[in-house]
């Protein structure tokens, strides 16, 4: 039995209908892989809760969602790429990403920031230290014309008189001038003695003494240099002159104790009187000086000149005194010293010339 137009008109048409269906498969899906139909699909049950997923888990809904839709065709992988190799869950230390906000750490204030501060604070001090002015020196101070290096000077005044049964009048003045450095030591003093007696003079005499020595570094041994001028109005001569020149050695050399002894040769002159040739002569000198207190010195020093071809003619200078520093003013000294000059060859005049005295030292 043949079958009739109708039946066939739809067969026709349901096969035109799922051809046109099966076209329209893939533009209903999309570029990105969601199926609209699928939400009217009953879903699975839920799995069984288990371990955490690994990074292989992880890895295979990133790999599915990279595949790209049906249709398309897959680009083709450099060939520099290596294959993606799952390693193991190994545990690694956090690293901090810089797109994470860090707490704000507190730093410390800036050098410059601490200057006001600390100025601020010590204002007070700074203003209150005392500020060092320069000496002012004048004319009539060593430093004035040789430096401000460490000079020791001062002048010496004394005076003393008695009137009654005799009068007197008895004057002495004079100076020092000390220095040393390094590599030498200067010592110079001078003094005059004036006496008058019932208006009569019996006394006018004067001694400049000066000394140089080098010194070499930390040797006690040292090579001096020294002269003494001896003025006499009633000597047998005007003037005795000597210079002489040797080696000295220094025993002691503290802030409380000084000794130095020397020797040496050298040759002496009377101008004025009745022998008036050089004669040599040796020298021996002794220099002590004790400080006992902080305001208290006492000093002795003694120099013999014989003659080499007799030393049974010789002649001693001797000076030794006490010191006392007084505290107001402070520049201000008391001394008390005796000098004396013999000569054993007196030509007719007393050997001994002691003068003894209480003197006023003004350091300047």
């Amino acid at each position: 039995m043949r079958p009739g137009p109708l039946p066939l008109l739809v067969l026709l048409a349901l096969g035109v209908l799922a051809a046109g269906a099966a076209a329209q498969a893939p533009a209903l899906i999309g570029p990105t892989g969601h199926n609209p139909y699928r939400e009217l699909l009953p879903l699975p049950p839920p799995a069984p809760p288990g371990p955490p997923p690994g990074p292989s888990a992880a890895a295979e809904p990133a790999a599915a969602d990279a595949l790209p839709p049906p249709g398309e065709s897959v680009p083709p992988a450099p060939a520099e790429t290596a294959p993606a190799v799952v390693q193991p869950a190994v545990a690694q230390p956090a690293v901090a990403q810089p797109d994470v906000a860090q707490p704000a750490v507190a730093q410390p204030p800036a050098a410059e920031a601490l200057g006001p501060v600390v100025e601020a604070e010590l204002a007070p001090d700074i203003a209150a230290a005392p500020t060092v002015e320069e000496p002012i020196l004048h004319w009539y101070q060593p430093a004035y014309w040789f430096g401000p290096t460490p000079w020791d000077s001062g002048i010496e005044f004394g005076l003393n008189g008695s009137s009654g049964t005799s009068e007197s009048l008895s004057f002495r003045g004079g100076g020092f001038m000390k220095r040393k450095a390094d590599d030498y030591k200067f010592d110079a003093s001078l003094y005059y003695n004036k006496t008058h007696s019932n208006g009569v003079e019996v006394q006018s005499n004067a001694l400049l003494d000066t000394r140089y020595d080098w010194l070499f570094d930390d040797s006690p041994w040292t090579l001096f240099v020294m002269s003494q001028t001896f003025y006499d109005e009633f000597q047998a001569f005007d003037v005795n002159f000597n210079v002489n020149t040797g080696f000295g050695y220094t025993w002691f050399d503290e802030e409380w104790t000084k000794l130095t002894t020397s020797m040496g040769t050298g040759a002496s002159r009377e101008f004025g009187g009745p022998g008036s040739e050089w004669v040599q002569e040796a020298s021996f000198s002794v220099n002590y000086e004790l400080k006992f207190a902080d305001n208290h010195r006492f000093y002795a020093k003694a120099d013999y000149f014989p003659e080499w071809e007799s030393f049974g003619n010789y002649r001693v200078l001797a000076d030794t005194g006490l010191q006392f520093s007084l505290h107001e003013p402070s520049n201000l000294s008391l001394k008390l010293s005796a000098t004396d000059r013999y000569d054993s060859d007196p030509q007719g005049v007393a050997p001994h010339n002691l003068n003894y005295s209480a003197l006023l030292i003004w350091k300047l």
